[in-house]
């Protein structure tokens, strides 16, 4: 998937995001000697129950993201249910690309879709998922946009590929069955959304991705090769 020592920026919505679409194929990632590393874009604060705070949200998206061996975790702190895909946003996404220059970028599906369960197209994960796809092109590889950030010492980066669920004509599958326990694991540090045990939909959703290719679990997306 990508080669060992290559960087791997994870953008997401929520804490948790990453694990429960991604855990596999972080997990496989790490593995192979990738430096998988994620941009975490709220606060987490309208998760459930009342009682899980911010900071218990962060503390619980590093254990999960160290369970995968995730090098590094960082958030943006903005207001949970409120994210648009605004140039503020592209910005913020733009300077953690030049940061960390990563080959491959994970995110989220950039826009609704009405066959899958609604969950899936919460208007914070569209809206991050547009705003990172808005960032790797054009504004990261553009020595125009974003001219501060070059004057901080963050010149462009270009992409290789970007992979989003693939809720629609999936084009990549991971196979994800040598790493159901890790991913198991990781999404149980999220104890303030799991409850400690991470929901049956999650595992019955990668046996469906599964079926096509052939394998018992998967987790599958649409790869976007940047030219």
């Amino acid at each position: 998937m990508v080669e060992p020592g290559e960087r791997v920026l994870v953008v997401t919505a929520h804490p948790d995001d990453a694990e429960f679409h991604f855990g596999a194929t972080i997990a496989a990632l790490t593995d192979a000697g990738a430096d998988v590393r994620y941009l975490i874009c709220s606060d987490g604060a309208q998760g459930e129950p009342v009682d899980a705070t911010t900071p218990v949200r962060m503390d619980e998206q590093r254990a999960a993201a160290a369970v995968l061996g995730v090098r590094e975790v960082r958030f943006l702190g903005l207001p949970d249910g409120c994210l648009e895909p605004t140039l503020a946003l592209r910005r913020e996404i733009t300077a953690q690309i030049r940061r960390d220059r990563p080959a491959l970028v994970l995110t989220h599906y950039p826009r609704r879709v009405l066959d899958i369960p609604i969950e899936a197209s919460h208007p914070d994960h569209i809206a991050v998922g547009e705003a990172t796809l808005a960032a790797v092109y054009p504004d990261a590889d553009n020595p125009r946009a974003c001219p501060e950030l070059a004057r901080d010492g963050l010149g462009p980066h270009r992409v290789r590929e970007v992979w989003v669920p693939g809720y629609e004509r999936p084009n990549h599958f991971v196979d994800a069955t040598p790493y159901i326990d890790r991913k198991s694991d990781a999404l149980r540090q999220h104890r303030s959304q799991t409850g400690g045990e991470p929901p049956a939909w999650v595992f019955e959703w990668m046996r469906q991705a599964g079926r096509g290719p052939g394998y018992d679990y998967a987790e599958h997306y649409r790869r976007i090769a940047i030219g």
